[in-house]
């Protein structure tokens, strides 16, 4: 029989071992704000995440027993966009397999994991909303994370924040201007 937990806001810990022995899943959604890391990479308030967890224990062929977790997450929200400075909608559609494990010796090679299982350290309890965090962290593409610590001018900006109103900085001359100058003379 199948365990079911569900909830519109979800403060919960799983207990890997009797949520992969019982199969049991849980589900939830959270706004993209309440994620306190992801937050600085956001533009805005707006946006819904929506998760699905569910456990499995699986045997390999020496009759070894592995905890699983299957993680469904999709939804939506703002980031900016590094050239224009304008919010962009990222939409999410993320699905993993966790393979728990109990400390680091018992994880695999890099070489000898499997493309669609990824290994994780976790010591018998997961928080079920760092896990949703940590997985929408690992999905942003690369500019949303750039351009939340430099500004497309490479200077540091604090993420989220709007384009100031003050005047462009006076355009500077390309050294190669200057020389076509020389030559005309």
């Amino acid at each position: 029989m199948r365990g079911h937990m569900r909830s519109a806001y979800m403060e919960a810990t799983l207990k890997v071992d009797s949520f992969t022995r019982l199969k049991q899943s849980c589900a939830g959604s959270v706004e993209p704000a309440n994620l306190r890391r992801l937050a600085g990479y956001l533009q805005g308030d707006e946006g819904e995440i929506h998760y699905v967890f569910t456990g499995n224990r699986v045997s390999d062929a020496a009759g070894s027993q592995r905890n699983s977790i299957k993680c469904i997450i999709y939804g939506w929200f703002f980031l900016i966009d590094p050239v224009t400075l304008e919010p962009v909608r990222h939409d999410l559609q993320i699905e993993s397999t966790l393979v728990v494990v109990k400390d680091e010796s018992m994880l695999p090679p890099l070489d000898m994991e499997a493309d669609d299982e990824d290994f994780i350290v976790c010591d018998g309890e997961m928080d079920v909303l760092e896990r949703v965090e940590e997985e929408i962290l690992l999905d942003l593409p690369v500019t949303a994370i750039r351009s939340a610590v430099t500004g497309k001018s490479g200077k540091t900006v604090v993420a989220g924040a709007r384009p100031s109103s003050a005047p462009a900085a006076t355009k500077k001359n390309s050294p190669f201007a200057k020389l076509a100058e020389l030559k005309k003379k």
